[in-house]
């Protein structure tokens, strides 16, 4: 049997060895990671092997709150993060932060809702309307958020206004004992606060966001990039934007098409992922919007920025189309195309 000589096997390898550069090499691609449900798109991209498939090494970097992520964002040390929509993101785009909104996170629609005003649970038969909040103690975790914002409108709704009502600022957690203490009649809190406390008789869900804004839903957090390194790097902002998208859909058809077969897949990967044990509480929250083209209710981040403004904690507005980067989310659908979105 003839061989080949030892030079054209050496070729040969090195050929293939050159023209396979996916199987040895992946560029790194720095996120933020809240370990937060609203992450989920971006733990199973992980966990599904998205990135990978598109070359892409998606490294998470630990943090507290997404407040702390704007150093590091204007840096380039991070490239891409979830941000909650508040005074402080507009705030920092009037400081002409190098960093764009390139696609929707999550938002409230009727149903899939986690943004929510809760009451205390003896106090069911005296609050039936958001007018009988007036004077009462109501609890927020943080100033100047989405949450200050949404209890905001549904006071102006009654013709009242914050200063009709007692704001005491607290973390989430520190809120359900403050209700068995009767040291405060209601608050703002997310998912799974909400079903946690209401599961203990602590306290109800009284009004959530996707029952009060139905034109514009409220879009409440949004995916960051920072700009000089997607203009840098545009095809591996490119490839990361296609395996999120992957991910996103993958967590919409199982978390929100009604039935969805892969829903306990998803539910073990976030549970991995958030530390969250209790996987039944999934089942007693309401989740979150995801968009599965990425579009940004562009009219609700003017109404938020609008309201803050009156409030003063907005000094100088800017003009939300200018902040807003469609590139990647347009290449994401030209490859993948428009998802039908479904409802249950």
């Amino acid at each position: 049997m003839n061989r080949a000589p030892a030079w054209i096997c050496t070729v040969l390898f090195t050929v293939s060895f050159i023209f396979v550069p996916e199987a040895f090499a992946l560029e790194t691609v720095t996120i933020s990671d809240l370990g937060i449900v609203a992450d989920a798109p971006v733990y199973v991209a992980i966990e599904k092997g998205y990135f990978k498939e598109h070359g892409v090494e998606a490294k998470r970097m630990k943090f507290a709150s997404a407040a702390e992520t704007t150093a590091a964002l204007s840096t380039g040390e991070l490239q891409f993060s979830g941000g909650a929509v508040s005074a402080g993101l507009f705030n920092a785009f009037a400081r002409e932060w190098p960093v764009r909104i390139a696609m929707s996170r999550t938002r409230d629609t009727p149903g899939f809702s986690s943004n929510t005003l809760v009451v205390r649970g003896d106090l069911k038969d005296q609050i039936r309307s958001i007018a009988d909040l007036k004077g009462r103690k109501v609890a927020i975790n943080a100033p100047a958020n989405v949450l200050v914002y949404l209890f905001g409108s549904m006071l102006e709704a009654e013709k009242l206004s914050l200063k009709d009502v007692e704001v005491v600022y607290m973390p989430w957690p520190n809120m359900g004992p403050a209700f068995d203490r009767k040291a405060i009649d209601a608050g703002m809190m997310v998912e799974p606060f909400v079903a946690q406390y209401q599961g203990r008789a602590q306290a109800f869900p009284f009004k959530r966001a996707g029952d009060h804004f139905r034109k514009p839903p409220l879009e409440a957090s949004v995916i960051l990039v920072n700009k000089e390194w997607m203009d840098k790097n545009f095809k591996l902002a490119t490839d990361f934007t296609v395996a999120y998208f992957k991910g996103l859909r993958y967590v919409y058809d199982a978390m929100v098409v009604a039935g969805g077969r892969t829903r306990s897949e998803v539910l073990d990967i976030v549970s991995r992922y958030t530390g969250m044990k209790d996987k039944p509480i999934f089942d007693r929250m309401q989740w979150s919007y995801w968009d599965p083209n990425g579009k940004v209710e562009r009219d609700s981040l003017r109404d938020q920025q609008d309201w803050h403004a009156k409030q003063g904690t907005v000094p100088k507005k800017v003009n939300i189309d200018e902040i807003i980067d469609e590139r990647l989310v347009k290449y994401a659908i030209g490859q993948l195309g428009v998802a039908v979105e479904k409802r249950p």
